[in-house]
């Protein structure tokens, strides 16, 4: 694609410069706080580092460091709260937005224009730029990845430098969450691609296979010594596998062959992915045969879609057994701005963008902001800060110690609102007593935003409450709303 301007270059960046204050904005106002599950697993392992006692375990998450590391940093900075932990998915979704910009400023305005918005836009973008999760880093080393090949293959700036960029961002994907895995049979068949039937960026390919088996080999080897395993990390990953309602590899074989089937677009259509995926589908369907051999650079985009989404369709997250990834799209997050670019170099050759560039109907791109409208509109539906008010007005560090029965997310969170060091309180889950008692003095808070209908919080609530009348004990209200806190008193 031969570098098209259809604005001047001023207009142009103010376009930038407001793409990235939407996201901004949006990260800002639409940060509804912990979801106290996977995101506080990463910010307490993060604080660990900090304190001197981090160390790689038998829990898959400690190898996740280059996610661990960067937060860790951050936080030592900026303290903990809702805004300081992550930062650093916010730094990367930033830095996905201006690559997606540069692309566009490279070969076609409008390819500019169509990804950030959409990126900006996107449901799940927002939602991993505010939460503490693996998935915007990993989105953007897999465009990294891809961006450092497309360069070499449009024979343009030094393929040594591209390859270091190439073998370093999938080398950090792989530090950051073992989904990286699913880029591996894309890049193995560049690579027969480029170097056996092509015989083109041989010298591309050498650079970058050597220091991806470099890293690789000296991660590995550092596990072989530390912990006698070559292959410990990937272990642990089979071990830490839990039978839940969203795993196949605990299903029936008829359930697995819904998985393999029509399940992942049941999954598209509910989820965030389905506005990218739409956008990216016409370049998807018209790619020809000739297409796989990327002869036309543009064709890498959509050919990568396909390669990436058809691996994780059909992948293992095992080695010891078949278990299909979960329908859940928030695993391949890292398709989003892929898809984003297959679809803008489509689009920018169409008639339709003739018809409309110069028309008013191009501003009907602004109706997207709907979803980052909405996103902020429902940031507080899990009422977070009424959370937080309670445990900066009543259950402070300096607390009289008692016991806080409560729901199963704020029992294993609480250490988030007094900055991850220890108190008097002792926090129980009223789902899972293990023994404890209600005694005078003690609390209860509840917040039915965070109640698990897998677990019967509602019911186990009110078995609660029976226990509390049996022992004579009544429910004081100290606080009312959508949060309540209670003291058992006589």
């Amino acid at each position: 694609m031969t570098h098209q301007k259809f604005f001047s270059d001023s207009k142009y960046r103010w376009f930038g410069l407001a793409a990235n204050l939407v996201l901004l904005v949006t990260w800002y106002l639409a940060n509804d706080g912990l979801a106290f599950w996977d995101d506080f697993s990463y910010l307490n392992l993060a604080n660990t580092i900090n304190e001197g006692s981090f160390t790689i375990t038998s829990n898959h998450f400690t190898s996740r460091v280059a996610l661990l590391y960067p937060v860790a940093w951050i936080i030592e900075h900026l303290g903990i709260n809702q805004f300081s932990i992550t930062v650093f998915p916010l730094i990367c979704g930033l830095i996905t937005l201006n690559v997606l910009l540069w692309l566009g400023n490279l070969y076609h305005h409008w390819l500019g224009v169509f990804a950030a918005t959409f990126f900006v836009c996107d449901y799940h973008v927002i939602t991993f730029v505010t939460h503490l999760f693996p998935e915007m880093p990993l989105a953007l080393y897999t465009l990294a990845a891809l961006v450092a090949y497309d360069r070499v293959n449009r024979n343009e700036g030094d393929h040594r430098l591209w390859a270091l960029v190439l073998a370093t961002s999938i080398f950090l994907g792989f530090l950051t969450k073992m989904t990286v895995i699913v880029l591996g049979p894309l890049f193995v068949y560049l690579f027969v691609n480029d170097y056996w039937l092509k015989r083109t960026n041989r010298s591309f390919w050498m650079i970058s296979v050597v220091l991806l088996l470099f890293f690789v080999l000296a991660n590995g080897f550092w596990y072989q010594e530390v912990y006698g395993d070559f292959f410990y990390r990937f272990s642990n990953i089979s071990d830490n596998h839990e039978a839940t309602s969203k795993t196949f590899f605990d299903k029936s074989a008829l359930t697995i062959l819904k998985r393999l089937t029509y399940l992942p677009l049941l999954g598209f259509m509910r989820g965030g992915f389905f506005i990218p995926l739409v956008f990216a589908l016409p370049a998807l369907i018209t790619l020809k045969k000739s297409d796989w051999k990327v002869e036309d650079p543009d064709k890498l985009w959509p050919v990568a879609t396909v390669f990436i989404l058809g691996t994780w369709w059909f992948m293992s997250t095992n080695w010891k057994y078949y278990s299909p990834m979960p329908v859940d799209t928030r695993h391949i997050t890292l398709l989003i701005p892929v898809m984003l670019v297959a679809g803008g170099m489509y689009w920018t050759k169409t008639h339709l963008l003739s018809a409309i560039r110069y028309s008013s109907a191009k501003y009907l791109l602004a109706v997207l902001l709907v979803i980052p409208i909405y996103k902020i509109a429902t940031a507080d539906d899990r009422n977070f800060k009424g959370v937080e008010v309670i445990f900066n007005d009543v259950l402070t560090p300096e607390s009289v110690g008692a016991t806080v029965f409560t729901d199963g997310l704020i029992s294993y969170g609480y250490p988030y609102f007094y900055e991850l060091k220890s108190v008097n309180l002792n926090f129980v889950w009223f789902s899972e007593m293990n023994g404890s008692q209600p005694e005078n003095g003690d609390y209860l808070l509840l917040n039915p935003a965070y109640f698990n209908d897998r677990y019967n919080d509602v019911e186990n609530l009110e078995r609660f409450k029976g226990q509390v009348e049996d022992l004579g004990l009544k429910l004081e209200p100290i606080s009312r709303g959508e949060v309540q806190l209670f003291r058992l008193v006589k």
